[in-house]
């Protein structure tokens, strides 16, 4: 793959004008493309995304290596030492009960060896619930997390009820409505890590299903040639709760099922 990789940099007009600038985006494209893959469960995708997304950390390697004189033997090596110091239960003496305590191990030895927050390394570029998600795991990581579930669950209830409380407010202040909401979405992130379940994803999926019964609703209607706009709510409301009782993927509608 690094002879492939080099070879294209140096015949191939397109490969050889690369910086490292104009190949983030494209190594974010390949890791949002494995990501879908990785969700959908589908073994093909995931080896084509995979072998773009190795392509891709490989191409930058080369980049970096003209751009910065930073070898990638240099890069290989420092990500191998990297491992073995932070798995000494593996590579030592280290014993270790469970994942938890591997997890507290590493986050005391990055410590050892990095100054300033441990929070310090979450990218600011990461998308919100992601972001989110890991700021707490982080934090998890040295004892400062809930307990279980029900108390996030508690958590939730209580900043519902002061986004209540704003919206109530004979003032309405904006601000505090943004900061309430804010402190909302952030204790349902937490809520989602407790239960073991992918924030991200999660609302990824939500919205996959929002769009599949909302664009049930926009067939129906455009089969009675009629525009959604003019529609009445409680009709559309009506039609969405059909689309929520079919089946995933079914897509036959009343007016198709009145003509057969």
């Amino acid at each position: 793959m690094l002879s492939v990789v080099r070879t294209l940099r140096r015949k191939c007009p397109w490969d050889r004008k690369q910086t490292l600038a104009s190949t983030r985006p494209l190594m974010l494209g390949e890791m949002f493309e494995l990501d879908e893959a990785l969700r959908a469960g589908d073994r093909a995708a995931i080896a084509e995304e995979l072998g773009d997304y190795l392509f891709m950390g490989i191409f930058v390697a080369d980049v970096l290596e003209q751009e910065q004189r930073v070898r990638f033997q240099d890069v290989l090596a420092g990500i191998v030492r990297k491992l073995k110091q932070r798995h000494p239960h593996v590579y030592g003496a280290t014993r270790v009960k469970d994942a938890d305590e591997v997890l507290a191990n590493w986050e005391k030895i990055k410590r050892s060896h990095k100054t300033g927050s441990i929070l310090a390394g979450v990218p600011s570029g990461l998308p919100a619930l992601q972001q989110a998600q890991l700021i707490q795991e982080r934090c998890r990581r040295v004892g400062f997390d809930w307990a279980d579930p029900k108390q996030v669950l508690d958590k939730v209830a209580e900043e519902i009820a002061e986004l209540r409380q704003e919206l109530g407010a004979k003032r309405r202040r904006p601000k505090r409505v943004k900061e309430e909401l804010g402190d909302l979405m952030f204790a349902l992130v937490n809520l989602a890590r407790h239960l073991g379940v992918d924030a991200e994803g999660t609302l990824k999926d939500a919205n996959a299903k929002f769009r599949s019964r909302f664009e049930h609703v926009e067939r129906e209607f455009a089969g009675r040639n009629r525009e959604l706009g003019s529609v009445p709510l409680e009709e559309m409301e009506d039609v969405w709760q059909q689309a929520k009782r079919l089946k995933p993927g079914r897509r036959t509608s009343r007016l198709t099922r009145r003509r057969a």
